[in-house]
């Protein structure tokens, strides 16, 4: 039998036990063999494609463990606003969002009112100054404001007297909507989007991502905050993207799970807030705002009913847990519904699990729970000088403790959280080895475990993805360098030159 494609001269990581090889040979969408020296010559015909590596590194394909999907592509074509630093700049954005679509809605994302000079976010009447004549509506980095003029105010409907909606000291709106207002908000305007419209916005990232070495998403869809309709899309046309979409339906109901056939359920599955917001549920207050310790979404009574119901239906459940009163509630959870059932091998997951502590290391540990967690968190908020200091103060140096979830031996995955940073595997990994607090660091070849094989153990894909093996799926990646070589400051600048994604070459820059 012959090759394919054949990659050679190459460092082959196959992450599996530390192993290597200095080639692989591809046939019919599947790894066909590995092995050392120049022993792949006799699976070489007229037709293999034969790509010499130079000595760089080859991997599995990169499995984003925690994206979203239909948000990431939508918001692709709408303003960023992660870079601005006043409301003058955002109005400059405005404007020229309004020239180039006149007539049509403005939308702005991923706000950051740290950076703003004001340091607060734009009511209705600072955005009016900048367009009154068609709805604005700008959402902030983690989704969890939104923003309106006064004419969005008065287009999209929400009612005034929802909780969460701001009003000045004349009872007002002042275009600011946060908890339960936004969430309807945005399901709202999200609900009004064709499949049309999601599967043109999906099909346009799908470049970036193969270009940054991902085959496989674990895509976040649906529930609160967000809109059923990207999940039932994914469902519906997720299969027909280059790109592999494992879905997880962020839903209560269990009894729409199983109709769909569905494995899973969950993702975000709000038990907390977040940081930003200061509605992640802690244990002691926020340093810049004493008195506030954020809040659980759920009673206990509450997430245990849920949490029981999964496991009596053999569904793995993934919980969005942040903060640490949150994290403990979610395992409790599970401890309860552990305890009633006995069922084991599910391998239930919590998402980010940013302030972990010893004994909930422990308790996953013995329960066979999952971290999926964020390392790019850590280059975008941690550190002396940046969010989590803020808002934990010395707190902020027990936030996404990697090197000690991994030393207890909870399995360990890493994901973007796409569209709140960038997708990007090789910003996570830098950031999972160069990790602000030096205790909680690990090695190159471990971050590289977060996307790879631990990832697809995560999602019971171990058999077909996540390790270079014979007659697993084609999925591989080749850098622009051997990466267990290249310097720890450097690893955010490794690029991907080609990725295969079942045995096709759909990203090459090898010409």
């Amino acid at each position: 039998m012959h090759a394919d494609i054949i990659i050679k001269n190459a460092k082959c990581l196959t992450m599996k036990n530390g192993d290597t090889s200095d080639w692989i040979a591809v046939h019919n969408g599947t790894i066909l063999a590995l092995g050392m020296n120049t022993a792949y010559c006799e699976l070489v015909s007229e037709n293999t494609v034969i790509i010499d590596a130079g000595g760089n590194t080859v991997l599995p394909g990169f499995i984003d463990s925690h994206f979203h999907v239909v948000q990431t592509a939508l918001n692709a074509r709408r303003i960023d606003l992660s870079g601005v630093h006043s409301f003058e700049e955002i109005g400059e954005m405005i404007h020229r969002a309004a020239a180039e679509k006149p007539g049509q809605s403005i939308i702005g994302m991923r706000l950051q009112v740290e950076q703003l000079k004001e340091k607060k976010f734009p009511d209705r009447l600072a955005l009016d100054r900048y367009c009154n004549d068609v709805a604005v509506w700008i959402n902030c980095l983690d989704y969890q404001v939104s923003m309106l003029n006064t004419y969005g105010l008065l287009y999209y409907k929400v009612p005034f007297n929802m909780e969460g909606v701001e009003k000045d000291g004349q009872s007002v709106a002042t275009g600011l909507f946060r908890g339960k207002a936004n969430a309807v908000l945005r399901t709202n305007i999200l609900d009004g989007i064709t499949d049309k419209v999601r599967k043109e916005a999906v099909l346009d990232i799908i470049p970036g991502l193969l270009g940054t070495g991902i085959t496989t998403v674990n895509a976040m869809e649906g529930g609160y905050m967000y809109s059923d309709k990207d999940a039932d899309f994914i469902y519906e046309y997720g299969s027909e993207f280059p790109v592999d979409m494992a879905l997880f339906y962020q839903s209560l109901d269990v009894e729409k799970i199983k109709r769909m056939n569905l494995k899973r359920i969950g993702g975000s599955f709000y038990v907390d807030g977040t940081m930003g917001a200061r509605t992640a549920a802690l244990s002691f207050e926020y340093a810049d705002r004493p008195g506030t310790m954020g809040s659980l979404r759920y009673t206990q009574s509450e997430l245990n009913e849920f949490v029981l119901e999964c496991y009596k239906n053999h569904l793995q459940l993934s919980l969005y847990t942040i903060g640490d009163r949150a994290i403990g509630a979610a395992l409790k959870a599970h401890e309860d519904a552990l305890y009633q059932t006995g069922i084991t091998g599910l391998r239930h997951r919590l998402e980010h699990v940013e302030l972990a502590n010893a004994e909930h290391i422990r308790k996953a540990k013995e329960m066979g729970i999952i971290f999926s967690m964020n390392p790019t968190y850590e280059a975008y908020w941690g550190g002396t000088d940046k969010m989590y200091r803020q808002r934990l103060g010395d707190n902020y140096v027990k936030t996404n403790m990697f090197r000690e979830i991994i030393d207890q031996g909870v399995c360990l995955t890493g994901g973007s959280d796409s569209d709140i940073t960038e997708y990007n595997p090789m910003i996570g990994i830098s950031a999972a080895v160069n990790h602000p607090v030096k205790q909680h660091q690990i090695s190159v070849y471990e971050a590289l475990e977060l996307y790879t094989c631990k990832a697809a153990y995560a999602i019971f894909a171990e058999k077909e993805k996540g390790t270079l093996e014979v007659g697993k799926t084609a999925d591989i990646v080749m850098l622009d360098q051997d990466i267990l070589s290249t310097p720890h400051d450097m690893l955010n600048q490794v690029k991907v030159i080609a990725t295969i994604k079942s045995g096709d070459i759909l990203y090459n820059t090898l010409g």
